[in-house]
């Protein structure tokens, strides 16, 4: 199976679009790899043919990468989108992971790295740069230490009256960006068959990812994950 049957490239520096290209045409020759410099061009190429992967510079001027990455996962769900950079800017990275990118690649790496990260995508895997990924799991890990328990408060009992606190909410278990797709995808009223033909995975595979949505939400149905997915947000 291809990683993609349409690609998009969108970057300004013709040295990096021609390169990108190149390695994605070697990753699945004969499919369609088109190159777009501007966040309106990409617009134009995205409402008229059908592509399935976007590559996104993250250099481009006035914020349109990440006006573009927020753009194509409020409109098409069912795009892999994924921001590129020369180095791994922090504010950069946090800003396109924020809008809804999938991975992270730093186009300083080598076409063997390159290649070797795009391939995860077929496996359902996020492409992410090791020195971004340690990045961000540095930031994770600096959140959790902050984080302080509060203390457990009691209420003397009223005589006559029970009053019962509702137990909180769990926090589902961090869905895989391939998951939190087909659970939208799901959300929409799509069929595990409708699902698959978007994403060009195989209707196990999508059920695959349903099972696993589903336990990580504690559901049994679709309905039931739709409605937990709404009370926590993640289909926002």
């Amino acid at each position: 199976m291809s990683i993609f049957h349409g690609a998009l490239i969108v970057e300004d520096d013709p040295a990096v679009a021609d390169r990108m290209r190149r390695i994605l045409g070697n990753l699945a020759p004969g499919r369609r790899v088109v190159v777009a410099s501007t966040r309106a061009e990409a617009c134009n190429l995205l409402a008229s043919l059908p592509y399935d992967l976007v590559l996104v510079g993250m250099r481009l001027p006035r914020s349109e990468g990440v006006s573009l990455i927020a753009h194509i996962r409020r409109t098409y769900l069912h795009i892999e989108t994924i921001a590129m950079s020369p180095s791994d800017d922090h504010e950069l990275v946090n800003a396109a992971i924020s809008a809804g990118a999938i991975g992270y690649l730093l186009t300083e790496a080598d076409d063997a790295e390159l290649s070797f990260l795009l391939r995860s995508i077929e496996r359902g895997g996020a492409p992410m740069d090791s020195r971004v990924a340690r990045r961000i799991l540095g930031l994770i890990a600096a959140s959790a230490k902050t984080r302080t328990i509060e203390p457990i408060r009691t209420e003397p009992r009223t005589e006559g009256r029970a009053e019962h606190a509702a137990a909180p909410r769990s926090v589902p278990a961090l869905l895989s960006p391939r998951e939190l797709k087909v659970l939208r995808l799901i959300a929409q009223g799509w069929s595990n068959r409708q699902i698959a033909e978007a994403v060009y995975l195989s209707v196990n595979t999508i059920e695959f990812h349903a099972k696993s949505i589903y336990r990580k939400l504690a559901v049994k149905s679709r309905t039931q994950a739709v409605h937990e997915a709404t009370q926590h947000g993640l289909l926002n």
